[in-house]
């Protein structure tokens, strides 16, 4: 314990803090003296008050936010919308009020859709004020208070202790072990160890700041003073806080489709209305009102498709329901849609690449050979393999058995099973043996054995550790202990053989820790160490080659072997131990004295571990064109060593390439804009801060990329809720992020988002899809009514004909297209650009198309019906109706497939399609065939069986010349699918597009057994 040395009868006073971000940068008396606070006594009550004036409270800013008004304002006066309004006040002027009814339950419908599915209430501040801890204790007037954490200055002396969550950024002035887990903060999940020493270089990332403890993360060993730097939004939590309360995500790729599409129809709307109104005039068709102001009506609500928001709902939300039964709990709904979008994932490494736990994978006994373990988190099982894959037996391994003992035995950390209490409970036991009391405890850990008969019904979830199982200590520590439980080795199970006399704790500056213990088989006292290699290498003058008790002398060939072996599992991205014994002829004595003339015994490499499916998941991504980028708050070397492994960094960069997309946060936020612009963004940013993050997405989307942004910490949420699509991870994340994202994991799996994607991608696909249905529909409709006027024809389609196709008709085959199961070239780069755009020209090309088609054949049906047959008006405009809901009805199939013919696209299993065909069809028999509608509503006389023959022609016509369109196109739409791969090859940074011939016969060969996996609803 150290104690600083301040004049006591300094007087405290305001002043301002010095920065956070260089209070690291001082001593800590320096720091007391800045604040003229003695840390032995701390601030008078008077002073604190002063302070608490000037400074405010320690507590986040709140202000700002989106106004549910703003949002409702926004939906309801939309361009489409607003269209629609001028087509309700037509309708009151020419008395037609059954249409403006009509139209004013749509404007209702379409408003209150789109306001719920956007208005969600801004909860992300409030998370994060609630992460704030309510009471901590302070020295005041030389006495020890507890008060609310709100009311901290700049100045306070703080004390923590192990269990107590940080109230506001200190500088530390007393420790006592003091350990501190910031992964919340910087992804770290190492526990932090801290240390008095002034840090000199200023620009040192968050994780490195070995003398600052921040607001918000927890003491997990040890206890300490220290003195306050920073409250409220001035401390690196508060200013995430301000960055998330100022971040402004831009709308969706959807919205903002959905709202140009508005206003090109809103523009085609009043073009057709111009040209009606003008057109009917000067031939004299009618008057201007009221008639000609009510086919006004017919044009206004014909070129405006009032199911699309509808439809569009309804499809996300068949799309959300898909992804919550993958594990993805989707917070807003139009993410679904973008996820089908995305080009770019951002993503942190720790419990979402991989496992969140460390885990011993590896043991090396020297001129033995590297032994491989099996087994995910803090599961107690798994095999010990050799080189060759073969399972190990304890009998003929004893030098490897012994590493292993000490591995676990000299050791503080418990593995437990059950509540929260029992492991408080497991943990004081813990650390009454750490200070070398004998006593019986009243629970023991479950051995192994126990343990498989309580869990062989629990499967864990994906790497994630069997429910119950608890570490209790360093995760470091704690992989260790495991690691011994998978041989039967364990502080409760081996006390009949080995029983603690005495412990060395872990000693940052030798970098090694000890413990003696009695043999009681032999009487004889064993030294076990652990440490860093370099520093137990030292410890050493002889190695255990081929027996425990006969252990060699240490040579030069001896130390370069072993450095070879540790650079080798290092380069792996393991955190290598060291391990080595000593025989001792009495448990007393100093501790320099007897931590020498040790045998080295193996190493052991400890990792958090990729999970399951990772780097098969980062695979689809590539082959889909995806790009994953690692942001985290890991070291460099462990960050490329894991992006290696799971293949974000592909095999096939080069050294050069891969110094160039591997950079620390420190290079990254050095760049100058101008730099930044000219630069390849990195695959992989180490030390990664809340703000670099923000950079990274703030640049892919500069550059016109879609990004999807994964995270778990507090320091992920600014950019996640920057990002086109937030995700956070639902078990490990905390509340802030959470609030901040799109879409919420609840198996904090990576490879949940790759499917996730697969969703969104099909959503995309079928969106589009029924778009073409709509717009064909509406489109022939206001083409048939604009058309006919302007050739001097009366108006074949009424208002209430338009309204019932647009509303009753095409609604029910529009959903049902947008839950088309999805298919395994969506996945695929080749055949999908990753940056596919929405409406590109095949599909402009498709609606005017099938637009066109359906426009001729229905004035083909009202002139034949009206001059051909000498029919009324009325009757004339039925056949004309009958005929476009008919042929619209077909069309649905034509969408069904829109790159083949129809009959190959599920059309023998798309039974609701079916069901929703003749239910359009049988609707025309309710308007034609119930007098009231047929008169007073419709307006228009059911047509004759001569009507009804050409309508069946019609459909014939349509579908045969829809069916030859898809042959002739077939050939220019595999030409430019191959001139945009060659566009994407040609600006590929990361090798994720190489040439063509090479990689076509292998995405065949992986496309397989996916197209089983995207199953969408079966009867769609």
């Amino acid at each position: 314990m150290t104690s600083p040395q301040v004049n006591h009868n300094i007087q405290p006073m305001e002043t301002d803090s010095p920065p956070s971000a260089l209070a690291h940068t001082l001593s800590f008396e320096e720091v007391c003296e800045h604040h003229h606070v003695d840390p032995n006594s701390g601030l008078t009550s008077d002073a604190a008050a002063q302070l608490l004036s000037s400074h405010g409270k320690n507590a986040f800013d709140t202000k700002g936010g989106v106004k549910w008004y703003t949002i409702f304002a926004y939906h309801a006066f939309n361009f489409m919308n607003l269209v629609l309004l001028v087509a309700m006040a037509l309708s009151f002027v020419v008395l037609a009020y059954i249409d403006a009814g009509v139209v004013i339950f749509v404007i209702i419908i379409n408003t209150l859709i789109g306001f719920r599915q956007e208005y969600k209430s801004e909860k992300t501040m409030e998370a994060l004020r609630n992460m704030s801890t309510p009471t901590c204790r302070v020295l005041r007037d030389g006495e020890t208070k507890e008060i609310e954490s709100t009311e901290l200055v700049p100045g306070d002396i703080i004390l923590v202790k192990e269990g107590d969550s940080i109230p506001a950024d200190a500088r530390v002035v007393r420790v006592n072990g003091l350990e501190t887990d910031e992964a919340i903060l910087t992804g770290e999940t190492v526990p932090v160890k801290k240390k008095l020493d002034a840090i000199t270089e200023p620009d040192t990332p968050l994780g490195d700041r070995k003398n600052i403890v921040y607001m918000g993360t927890n003491v997990s060993k040890g206890k300490g003073r220290a003195v306050v730097v920073a409250t409220g939004n001035d401390t690196e939590m508060g200013k995430i806080a301000s960055t998330l309360n100022k971040a402004k995500k831009t709308r969706t790729p959807l919205q903002k489709r959905l709202d140009r599409l508005g206003v090109l129809l809103s523009g085609l709307a009043v073009l057709f209305i111009a040209i009606v109104l003008l057109t009917g005039w000067a031939w004299g068709t009618w008057a201007v009102y009221p008639e000609g102001l009510r086919v006004a009506v017919s044009v206004a609500v014909a070129i405006i498709p009032q199911s699309v928001v509808v439809v569009v709902t309804l499809t996300l939300t068949v799309g959300v329901r898909t992804m919550a039964e993958r594990h993805a709990l989707v917070r807003k709904l139009n993410a679904v849609e973008t996820l089908g979008n995305i080009t770019n994932i951002c993503t942190d490494k720790t419990g979402t690449l991989t496992q969140g736990k460390m885990v011993a994978t590896s043991v090396a006994i020297p001129f033995k050979g590297v032994y491989r373990v099996e087994g995910e988190g803090l599961e107690p099982h798994g095999a010990i393999k050799d080189s060759e894959g073969n399972e190990i037996e304890k009998e003929s391994h004893e030098i490897l058995i012994r590493a292993i003992t000490i591995a676990a035995l000299c050791n503080t950390s418990q593995l437990v099973e059950g509540s929260e209490e029992e492991a408080s409970s497991s943990q004081e036991k813990a650390k009454e043996e750490g200070k070398g009391k004998k006593k019986e405890k009243s629970s023991r850990s479950p051995a192994p054995k126990e343990a498989a008969q309580t869990h062989d019904a629990q499967q864990p979830n994906e790497g994630a550790p069997a429910p119950g199982w608890r570490g209790v200590g360093s995760p470091t520590e704690v992989a260790l202990v495991v690691l011994g439980h998978k041989i039967g080795v364990s502080r409760a199970d081996s006390r009949d053989e080995w029983n603690m006399e005495r412990e060395f704790p872990f000693d940052s500056t030798v970098k090694r820790m000890s413990m003696v213990y009695k043999n009681s088989q032999d009487q004889s006292y064993v030294l076990f160490m652990k440490g860093a290699p370099e520093r137990v290498l030292e410890a050493c003058t002889h190695i255990v080659t081929d027996d425990l008790s006969h252990p060699e002398p240490l040579s030069e060939e001896h130390k370069t072997t072993l450095s070879d072996l540790n650079k080798q599992m290092a380069g792996e991205g393991l955190r290598v131990l060291a391990l080595a014994q000593r025989t001792l002829d009495s448990p007393e004595g100093e501790r320099e004295d007897m931590a020498r003339d040790c045998a080295f015994v193996g190493l052991i490499g400890v990792r958090d571990p990729p999970r399951p499916g990772v780097p098969e998941a980062i695979q689809v991504c590539h082959r889909a064109g995806i790009a994953v980028h690692m942001v985290t708050g890991d070291h460099p070397f462990t960050a490329k060593a894991i992006a290696s492994q799971i293949g974000i960094l592909r095999p096939e960069l080069d050294e050069a390439a891969l110094d160039r997309l591997v950079m620390t946060a420190s290079q990254f936020d050095k760049l100058t804009e101008e730099e930044l612009h000219n630069i390849t963004l990195p695959l992989v940013i180490a030390r990664c801060s809340p703000d670099s993050k923000v950079r990274m997405v703030t640049e892919l989307s500069r550059r016109g990329r879609k990004v999807a942004m994964l995270g778990d910490g507090v320091n992920d949420a600014p950019a996640i809720k920057l990002a086109d699509v937030g995700v956070a991870m639902g078990l490990a994340g905390s509340d802030v992020t959470k609030e901040a994202a799109d879409i919420v994991l609840m198996d904090d799996n990576f490879n949940t988002v790759v499917k996730a994607i697969e969703e969104g991608r099909r959503v995309f696909q079928n969106i589009r899809r029924f778009l073409i249905f709509l717009l064909t529909g509406n489109i022939s409709q206001g083409l048939i009514i604009v058309l006919s006027i302007a050739f001097s024809l009366r108006t074949p389609l009424t208002p209430e004909e338009v309204l019932w196709v647009n509303l009753i008709v095409s609604a029910p085959p529009a959903f049902i297209l947008g839950t088309v199961p999805g298919r395994a070239w969506y996945m695929d780069k080749h055949r999908r650009p990753v940056d596919e755009a929405f409406f590109t020209p095949t599909t402009i090309l498709d609606i005017l198309f099938y637009g066109i088609l359906l426009t001729g054949l229905g004035i083909v049906n009202f002139v034949i019906a009206q001059y051909g047959f000498n029919q009324s008006l009325p009757r004339s405009q039925a056949a004309c109706f009958a005929a476009t809901t008919c042929m619209l009805m077909f069309h649905s199939y034509t969408c069904l497939n829109l790159n083949g013919l129809f009959f190959k696209g599920g059309f023998l299993r798309a039974k609701w399609l079916h069901a929703c065909v003749i239910f359009g069809i049988g609707s025309l028999f309710f308007t034609f065939y119930t007098p009231p509608f047929e008169v007073h509503v419709f307006e228009h006389r059911r047509p004759d069986w001569r009507n009804w023959l050409v309508v069946i022609a019609s459909v014939f016509v349509s579908m045969l010349f829809s069916e030859l369109y898809k042959i002739v196109k077939k050939p220019f739409r595999a030409r430019a699918r191959r001139r945009d791969y060659e566009e994407q090859a040609a600006q590929d940074e990361y090798m994720i597009f190489p040439p063509r011939e090479v990689e076509a016969a292998r995405v065949a060969k992986e496309m397989k057994p996916m197209r089983t996996d995207l199953a969408g609803p079966a009867n769609a």
